[in-house]
């Protein structure tokens, strides 16, 4: 059997309608006995080769994607093209399979620094969609995709985790999230043409080709809730994750020109194909361990800095308060004044509780004072923690003369038990 008129006829589609119904037209065509001549899709295989340039040039060397001995820095553009299949079109497209192993070889070789996505397809074939998009989501290089003409269906599945995606033109779509399921009766054009269909099944084979059989009574609400919902389901979960600001109403699928769908969320910008090698080869992915690295350690300086600045505040610091430290004495001092907070707190508590008020009265009493000692609580937490390390950088101004201040947080709370200690005995 012709595999295009099996893959046609019996698989569920994430593809623009224009385009199914261009595929229906080769249904017939093939039904006919009309053979899809090799040079009918030989431009497709060839704009399908996936190729690496040793520089965010598009005039610059072009080289195999499996090219030994390739430029450090180099950049791996992958085409997406044409109606998307799993597997590889006889001097067609290339399948989606293929596609994510060229992606995969590109990840590993330390000489290519990013890819980039080169995207003009309706969309195609459910079947590794959701493979296929999960590679590029979780790639730890940066991904760029780039829409010259259209990105539908599933083809902005499958982009949808690129850490951008740019549009060459304001005319380019992009969209038609959803899903859709072409199914050929052939049984009519058979019989017309003397051929008698007789379907036996197995005595409890009693569901077998039930949805087909649905199909031909004129019942799809079952095919719909069993087969296309769950697959649609997916659909909206990957790109709505991949995409947080996503206007939901895009998940209806309509398609959209590339000014509407920046506005929509669903792409990023528009620009040239050089312009996209350039984002390509200087943006992070964000999924690069420098990239959670550097996030880390800022969000860990912003909460130094804004618990230092609360310090600052409470020992009334001035000027330049990061070339300041704590001392020993003034550790001892944001231990008093816990104390104190915490005694009031206790007598706080013990006073609600003989109030004569509303039981909300009294618990906005209690959470008022509850956020006192909690703030204060906090913020020696957070001190104790961060003292070494705001000593051991003091912001780049520290010395190397051996003073009290230097001393450990450990050596200091040992010296302060040692005191309570002799304080007590005494």
């Amino acid at each position: 059997m012709n595999p295009i008129l099996l893959n046609i006829s019996s698989s569920s589609w994430l593809l623009h309608s224009e385009n199914s119904e261009v595929y229906g037209a080769i249904l017939v065509s093939l039904l006919k006995g009309n053979a899809v001549k090799a040079e009918d899709y030989s431009k497709n295989r060839k704009l399908n080769r996936s190729f690496v340039l040793a520089a965010a040039d598009s005039m610059g060397d072009r080289r195999p994607i499996n090219a030994e001995n390739l430029t450090s820095g180099s950049i791996a553009v992958i085409p997406i093209q044409g109606e998307i299949m799993k597997d590889d079109q006889q001097c067609g497209p290339r399948g989606s399979a293929s596609i994510n192993a060229d992606i995969k070889s590109a990840e590993t070789n330390p000489n290519i620094k990013s890819i980039l996505l080169k995207v003009n397809s309706p969309g195609g074939q459910t079947s590794f969609t959701d493979l296929l998009s999960e590679t590029i989501t979780k790639c730890k290089k940066p991904v760029v995709a780039y829409v010259e003409g259209i990105a539908a269906s599933a083809a902005y599945w499958i982009i949808s985790g690129a850490d951008k995606i740019i549009c060459s033109s304001d005319l380019d779509t992009v969209g038609s999230i959803g899903t859709m399921l072409v199914w050929a009766d052939m049984k009519p054009y058979l019989e017309k043409e003397g051929i008698k269909v007789h379907e036996v099944y197995a005595t409890l084979s009693t569901e077998k080709n039930q949805d087909i059989a649905d199909l031909r009574a004129g019942n799809d609400d079952a095919v719909k809730k069993s087969r296309l919902d769950p697959i649609n389901k997916k659909f909206h979960c990957a790109v709505t994750a991949n995409r947080p600001a996503l206007d939901p109403s895009t998940l209806k699928g309509k398609i959209y020109l590339a000014g509407d769908a920046i506005t929509m969320g669903l792409v990023d910008e528009i620009g040239s194909f050089d312009y996209a090698l350039q984002q390509a080869n200087s943006i992070e992915s964000k999924n690069s361990s420098n990239s959670l690295t550097n996030t880390n350690n800022s969000t860990m300086k912003i909460k130094m800095l804004a618990t230092w600045t609360a310090i600052a505040t409470f020992f009334h610091f001035t000027g330049d308060i990061t070339s300041q430290e704590l001392t020993e004495e003034m550790v001892s001092q944001v231990n008093d004044k816990l104390n104190d907070l915490t005694t009031d707190y206790a007598s706080a508590v013990q006073q609600v509780a003989t109030l004569t008020l509303s039981n909300s009265e009294k618990s906005t009493a209690l959470e008022q004072a509850n956020a006192k000692i909690t703030a204060l609580e906090s913020g020696l937490a957070e001190t104790t923690r961060q003292f070494d390390a705001f000593k051991a950088s003091d912001f780049g101004k520290e010395t190397t003369a051996g003073k009290s201040a230097d001393r450990s947080t450990e050596q200091i709370a040992s010296d302060q038990f040692l005191h309570n200690k002799i304080a007590d005995e005494q």
